[in-house]
């Protein structure tokens, strides 16, 4: 048995990530955050530990995954309730390996590193690898709730740690918000003292970045708090928000708000620097949108960010539009109806028929964790596209607040129609700051994508080269995507006229077909490793 935590970011937490006791050991992949009461760094792993050692998961904030070697030589890996922290494991004769990077799962297959089309067939239709997928074949990822019980002598079992009908399942009564609002600033209070850098809290003109603003600094935590300038309407919406605090902090807290402006100029990596960065720390496994920009390695400096994801699933993201309830009540179950909003079009038919059946897959989740509704349609955002968020989170430090099991039960208590009204982060902000509660909101429209695309942030704009080579001298994305709708959409690109969307999918084509040279990287090392 061996258990290695290569800690890249101690310099970022004050509690360390590996906690050992006699012959007994807990490592994580980062500090788990209580939920339910404060913490100092050196309480944390007196708490923390008791928790692991009862299994009592879902006291810990889902941000994190973790092994725990018993006294008794027995091992327990778990994945977080929600399955957002990354956890990867590998089963065969010899060995059951865990890790938070593909990477190195890859030494423990059977065979050469293959690339897993099926799951790659999904993930151009989802933007995240779905279900228990990797980009590597034999490679599974832990779902969430989930844990491998792993016993003295090799015995291997499967099972959930927690039972997420106790936060998803219907239930008679309304939203405890002030529940919401204690939870969620424990914390934030708790994220605010075991991070060494004070944490970078990120304010818009939107409502999820309000609520969560609100609920941070109301609790009297430390933040920078940030606001990107590119759209003028926003930053002064966040500059009266924060005018309107100004003169509420809590004795000894530290607020200072700064407004940035990204530029062409501060992208100065080259598209396959970052290419090879990204894999590097996430084997394929995370967002195309990360290549837009530099992306660096972290070295363990790295600080804190908070933002008001998670928002998504107190709004009826796929049924906020009108005529949405009439069109789900003709379809086999609910779910169905997102299938929309995973756009096929753009993908090639191979890819396309690896999404035969994961709907009701979903839907069947759904179901069994108390959910036969409309509200599955949450749920699928819950369990499948809220991880993607957690998915860049390799190598540097992240936390999801809105993924307390307080807020997740509230979103799961509302009316649909109360999700469609916003009504959630109102009743929130009121009660955390209430002078916050009446100032106006701001949303995004088209004029404000075609101002964006001529900031020249683009990925086409920063490195043309590179990005267009990869279309005249195809690899692998011709596997998974309409060729007729890429070679459109690049037209669009030519002409100066691409939004957001057309960039989206460009950048999602530019990532699967570095898959194939990544895998190759892969074997190499694999073959150096064994000496071949």
């Amino acid at each position: 048995m061996a258990i290695f935590n290569a800690d890249r970011m101690q310099g970022a937490w004050k509690t360390p990530t590996w906690f050992a006791e006699n012959s007994e050991v807990i490592a994580v992949s980062q500090p788990p955050i209580p939920v339910d009461a404060d913490y100092t760094p050196e309480q944390y792993w007196s708490g923390v530990s008791t928790m692991v050692r009862n299994g009592s998961f879902d006291r810990l904030l889902p941000n994190h995954f973790g092994i725990h070697r018993r006294p008794d030589g027995s091992v327990r890996v778990w994945a977080d309730y929600l399955g957002i922290g990354r956890c990867y494991y590998v089963i065969n004769d010899d060995f059951v390996a865990a890790s938070n990077h593909i990477g190195i799962l890859t030494h423990f297959l059977e065979g050469p590193v293959e690339v897993n089309g099926d799951a790659v067939g999904r993930y151009v239709h989802a933007g995240w690898f779905t279900l228990e997928d990797s980009p590597i074949r034999g490679i599974r990822r832990l779902r969430e709730a989930s844990c491998i019980d792993v016993a003295a002598d090799g015995t291997v079992d499967f099972r959930e740690h927690t039972d997420l009908t106790d936060l998803v399942g219907a239930r008679p009564g309304k939203p405890d918000y002030e529940h919401v609002l204690e939870q969620t600033r424990t914390i934030a209070r708790n994220l605010d003292a075991l991070s060494v850098r004070t944490p970078a809290v990120y304010l818009s003109g939107g409502r999820d970045s309000r609520m969560t603003a609100a609920v941070w600094l109301s609790g009297g935590s430390d933040a920078r708090v940030v606001t990107l300038g590119t759209l003028e309407a926003e930053a002064e919406i966040a500059q009266e928000l924060m005018d309107i605090y100004k003169g509420s902090e809590r004795p000894g807290q530290e607020i200072r708000h700064d407004i940035t402006f990204p530029s062409h100029s501060t992208i100065t990596m080259t598209l396959a620097e970052r290419l090879e960065n990204a894999f590097a720390m996430w084997d394929g496994d995370a967002a195309p949108t990360n290549i837009k920009s530099n992306v660096r390695i972290p070295k363990g400096s790295a600080g804190l960010s908070i933002g008001g994801v998670g928002g998504e699933i107190m709004h009826g993201y796929y049924y906020h539009r009108p005529g949405d309830y009439e069109r789900i009540e003709k379809l086999p179950h609910p779910v169905a109806y997102a299938a929309r909003s995973f756009r096929g079009a753009v993908t090639s038919d191979r890819a396309s028929k690896a999404m035969e059946g994961f709907f009701d897959h979903i839907y069947e989740r759904a179901k069994r964790h108390g959910r036969p509704d409309i509200a599955s349609l949450d749920y699928l955002y819950l369990t499948e596209k809220f991880r993607r968020w957690g998915n860049q989170a390799l190598g540097s430090m992240s936390a999801i607040m809105l993924s307390g099991p307080a807020y997740v039960r509230a979103c799961f208590d509302l009316e649909p129609a109360e999700r469609v009204e916003k009504r959630f982060p109102h009743e929130v902000v009121s009660r955390a700051i209430p002078a916050w509660a009446g100032v106006r909101y701001y949303k995004a429209h088209v004029a404000d994508s075609r101002k964006s695309m001529a900031k020249k942030l683009a990925t086409f704009d920063t490195d043309p080269e590179y990005f267009f080579n990869v279309f005249e001298n195809p690899r692998a994305w011709p596997e998974y995507f309409n060729v007729e709708k890429i070679d459109g959409f690049l037209d669009i690109v030519r002409r100066g006229e691409a939004l957001p969307f057309h960039e989206s999918w460009l950048n999602r084509a530019v990532w699967v077909d570095y898959l194939d040279s990544h895998v190759a990287k892969l074997n190499r090392r694999v073959r150096e490793v064994q000496g071949r």
